[in-house]
Formats: structure tokens, C-alpha cells, sequence
């Protein structure tokens, strides 16, 4: 007994040293990256939270860029770069993305509408604006919308997600695998192993992601707490879309719905059979089809050799939508 708890106990000094060691190398590198990519934006107190805000380039309307789920302002650097000299662009973070605190807990469509809204005064973002949301972004600009209409004068939804998508679309086998593999991350990321193992860039790199942005990206998904985030955030996204109404109408609000157009592909580490991904696409296309009917000046775009990240599949398509909005805009001096 007194051989097998001494080893016990080496074993728990090993792991704690190794713990230590961790979180140690964790913090260096932390500051290193921050040091390498300090936030291109502006830093704002809100809800008690340092959030990040990048605003570029001149004249109005001004242009709002929301994320999709698990992504911040980064995942818009080639669309933001773009725009800038057509207007005023916008970019953020919300909590616990890119740049942004963490919040430590789940947050709803509303409070992400909400937060957006005071940051954007704190900053002292003019109106009027046109929201662009993508994929869970998408489902985040409606609920604003539905509470601040009066400072938006258009919108354009890139491949976004749908308040009823939660229990329309097929199920993925697999989601469970995924859920623990983001709650493993969550507990080893503080100390350092998701870094030394290069988890991150096993799971999120993409020969389409140009290598500066990739390494902004590597960044700030190394974070102590983007795991968790990430997690609470998918939580909550889960929750939004188990809508038994169908989306708020936008009346008569410009709108453009972007859609992904390439066939659909067996994701086989997801568990997605190439029956399944066809399957969900149909459904898929219904659900953009009705977000695209929510305004009677909406019109729909089918980005045909794109995948769902079209900001990153077809560039341009994103980039002109977004322009032809704004000229339309001014064209009939709305928002000018």
C-alpha cells in the first residue's frame, strides 16, 4: 500500500507540474500574440466587457458586419478591406471572440442584439445602417432589426441561418461528438496542451483562409477561454432556432438574401453522409427561400461555386451585394 501511494502521488505531482508548466507556457504565449496582433479597432466598455470594434472608411449608410457562430471580426477581412472606400464599415466582436472578454455564460439572440446596440452607441456609430449578417448572424441582425428598426435602412444575409432550422433540418449523427470534443478544449486550453498540440489548426485552417488572416485567426482561437466561448455560444445558437413562428417580417426593408449554391459534400468527420448533406440542402433551400420572402424588396442570390462561408468561397459576391445596396440607398437618398 505504501509503494502504491507514493506512485499515486508522483503521478499527481507529474500532472500538476505539467499543469503548471502549461498554463505557464499559456500565459507567455498569450502576450506574445497579443504583442504580434494587438486589436485593429477600437477597445469599448459595455456590460462591464472590453468589446472590440473596428470601424474603416467614410460616408453613409454605414455598413454593420455580424459574424457567424464561433467567429468574430476577423472572419470579414477581406470583405472589410474591400468596402472601405465605398463607405463606412464596421466590424465587432462579440464576447469572448477575436478580440472581445469573454462573458462566461450562454447569451441569447436578444442580449447579442442588445449588446450590439449599446456598443455601437458607445462608439458612437451613426445611423442609418445596413446590417449584414452571416449564418447565425443572420438570425442576430433580425432580432436587432426587430428592435431597433428605426436605424436600419437595408440588410443582406449571407447563407444565414434560420430561426426554425433547429428542428427543421435533419440531424447530424455526430453533434454529440462534436459538443464533447469543444468541452474537452474548454478544460485544456488554460493550460496550454490545445496550443502545444496544435488542435487549432487541425480543426480550423482552410486552404481558402489567406495566410495573414490565418495567423490572426491561430491567434486568438488559441485563447484561454475561446473553447468555452465558443461552446456557450453554440449552446445558446441551439436555443434560437427551435422557434415554433416563423421569422419577423421585415416589411418593405431592401433586403438580400446570399445563398450557397455548390453541391453539397459528404462531411464524413461530421458524420454527414452525402444522402444527408443533399437532404439538409433542400431543406436548407426552403429555409433561404422564406428568410428571402420576409420583405417584399427582397431579392435572393445563389452564389453557384460557393460553399456555406461565402465571404471566403466567392468574395466578390459579398462585396458587390454589399455595394449595390449602398448605391441603390443612395440612388433614392435613403441613408445618404
Amino acid at each position: 500500500m505504501v509503494i502504491v501511494r507514493r506512485i499515486l502521488l508522483t503521478l499527481v505531482g507529474l500532472i500538476v507540474v505539467v499543469l503548471a508548466g502549461g498554463y505557464v507556457y499559456q500565459q507567455w504565449a498569450l502576450a506574445s500574440d497579443r504583442a504580434a496582433f494587438p486589436p485593429p479597432g477600437r477597445m469599448y466598455e459595455v456590460d462591464g466587457l472590453s468589446l472590440h470594434l473596428d470601424c474603416r472608411g467614410e460616408g453613409r449608410p454605414v455598413v454593420v458586419l455580424e459574424a457567424g457562430l464561433g467567429s468574430g471580426s476577423t472572419s470579414w477581412a477581406s470583405v472589410h478591406e474591400a468596402l472601405v472606400a465605398t463607405t463606412r464599415v464596421c466590424a465587432y466582436d462579440r464576447p469572448g471572440m477575436d478580440w472581445s472578454d469573454p462573458l462566461g455564460t450562454t447569451a441569447d439572440r436578444t442580449e447579442v442584439a442588445e449588446r450590439l446596440h449599446a456598443l455601437l452607441r458607445a462608439a458612437s456609430v451613426a445611423a442609418p445602417q445596413i446590417l449584414v449578417g452571416m449564418s447565425a448572424g443572420g438570425v442576430y441582425v433580425r432580432e436587432y432589426y426587430a428592435r431597433y428598426p428605426e436605424d436600419i435602412v437595408g440588410m443582406i444575409l449571407v447563407d444565414s441561418s434560420h430561426e426554425q432550422q433547429g428542428h427543421r433540418l435533419p440531424d447530424i449523427p455526430d453533434a454529440a461528438r462534436t459538443q464533447t470534443i469543444m468541452r474537452l478544449c474548454s478544460w485544456l486550453q488554460p493550460f496550454g496542451l490545445v496550443r502545444a498540440l496544435g488542435l487549432v489548426q487541425a480543426r480550423f485552417q482552410a486552404p481558402d483562409i489567406p495566410e495573414d488572416t490565418w495567423e490572426v485567426l491561430r491567434a486568438n482561437y488559441n485563447r484561454s477561454h475561446s473553447c468555452s466561448a465558443m461552446m456557450n455560444a453554440s449552446a445558446s445558437f441551439d436555443g434560437d432556432t427551435q422557434d415554433e413562428d416563423p421569422p419577423a417580417s421585415l416589411a418593405d426593408l431592401p433586403l438580400m438574401v446570399l445563398s450557397q449554391g455548390r453541391e453539397p459534400e459528404a462531411l464524413p468527420e461530421f458524420g454527414i453522409t452525402l444522402a444527408l448533406a443533399r437532404e439538409r440542402r433542400a431543406v436548407w433551400d426552403v429555409l433561404q427561400k422564406e428568410l428571402t420572402a420576409l420583405s417584399s424588396r427582397g431579392m435572393r442570390v445563389v452564389a453557384r461555386e460557393s460553399g456555406h462561408v461565402i465571404q471566403l468561397d466567392a468574395l466578390d459576391v459579398v462585396i458587390e451585394a454589399v455595394k449595390y445596396m449602398v448605391r441603390s440607398l443612395r440612388a433614392n437618398r435613403v441613408g445618404s
